[in-house]
């Protein structure tokens, strides 16, 4: 008897596992396997995550309002973007905004605060904002999150409890996936269309408004012509890219000497390194650490080339019209991550750390995209 409900529970396990690893979507998109993401993790342990996950959305109370449409739903509706926070993920989950602005919806986007200020102004939303006070008191038709975890529901929960909702990745929790793509599909399957591979493309792209000189950097970004951009620090060790010093040299051989280095306060250390090292041979324009987001943006699309490990900054850049090298993992397809646009290649290196990629190869493609015009 006991034997019989282990292997019960066993094959439940296997049920949950497989099904919150398959993409509920009626067009299939571009994903890593799922039978190795389960072999690797183990059945089991993505099996009691499924079934807590289950039991934690049962009771919020929010499965008598879900829908599977918006082809007969009004057009006011409310994206809660919450359960991601890092600025890639988001320009790939809300890339496809621009398709329901197309239907005729009018969105309004409430997320992080710091969000929130990224996607200030955008043409595809009508209102973006960090405060729910701000949103509270419209009267939306529908509501979309992100997932069925916890933190994307909770703010539907507490704030908009009795409006219909409509989920992207629904349980879908991996393995590594083309995000950009898979929003795009979830919401053509949502509106009951089927998109040419021209249109889908289009509203897979990641977006931004474009750079305004307004920032605080009109006479800095009119310097930047002829930099080469270079993404500085990192979270991730094994997806941040230390040999930039390698790559310079590379470059100045051939006659290039201006550079842009961007990104946050983790990498100040080393942009002073690269600063102190290269100041006297090149001109280095160093921004590490001393520009907003939205500056970031600016100082990129003004570089003559960008060159990001995968992250925030390359989505950043990628939203923009400077020819870009995105640099990737052995655990990531450059196809999940970067835009089909003009002037885009991408460099992966043979192991899961991105520093094995070669120095000598990055400054190659800088090279070949160095004189491209822009799209």
């Amino acid at each position: 008897m006991l034997s019989k409900l282990l292997s019960a529970l066993d094959g439940r396990l296997k049920q949950a596992a497989i099904a919150t690893t398959t993409p509920p979507l009626k067009k299939p998109v571009s994903t890593a396997s799922s039978q190795e993401y389960i072999a690797e993790a183990g059945y089991r342990k993505l099996g009691w995550r499924a079934l807590r996950r289950r039991l934690v959305f049962r009771l919020s109370g929010q499965a008598k309002f879900k829908i599977n449409s918006l082809e007969n739903i009004g057009k006011r509706g409310l994206w809660l973007y919450f359960g991601e926070g890092q600025i890639g993920d988001a320009l790939m989950d809300l890339a496809p905004r621009s398709l329901l602005h197309a239907q005729g919806f009018s969105m309004d986007l409430l997320t992080d605060k710091a969000l929130a200020r990224l996607f200030h102004g955008d043409p595809w939303l009508a209102t973006v904002t960090g405060d729910v006070s701000v949103v509270a008191g419209v009267p939306y038709d529908f509501v979309i999150v992100l997932s069925h975890k916890r933190r994307s529901l909770q703010p539907k929960t507490r704030y908009f409890r009795g409006l219909p909702w409509a989920s992207i990745l629904e349980d879908f929790t991996g393995p590594n996936f083309d995000r950009s793509g898979y929003a795009t599909q979830r919401l053509a399957d949502l509106l009951g269309l089927e998109l040419s591979p021209a249109e889908f493309s289009q509203h897979a792209c990641q977006k931004l408004k474009p750079c305004e000189a307004s920032a605080g950097l009109e006479q800095q970004t009119s310097q930047l012509e002829q930099a080469i951009a270079l993404s500085v620090g990192g979270v991730d060790p094994l997806r941040t890219y230390t040999r930039w010093p390698e790559v310079m040299k590379q470059l100045m051989r051939r006659g290039k000497r201006d550079f842009l280095l961007v990104g946050g306060d983790n990498g100040m250390a080393e942009a002073g390194q690269i600063e102190r090292e290269f100041g006297d041979s090149a001109h280095v324009h160093n921004y590490v650490g001393k520009s907003s987001l939205e500056q970031s943006h600016c100082l990129l699309a003004a570089s003559r080339v960008a060159v990001c490990a995968d992250g925030g900054l390359m989505h950043l850049a990628a939203t923009t019209q400077a020819p870009l090298i995105g640099l990737f993992s052995s655990a990531i397809r450059p196809q999940w991550r970067l835009p089909s646009r003009p002037a885009t290649m991408a460099i992966c290196s043979t192991s899961a750390d991105i520093n094995d990629a070669p120095p000598q190869e990055i400054a190659e493609k800088i090279l070949l995209l160095y004189d491209e015009p822009r799209r």
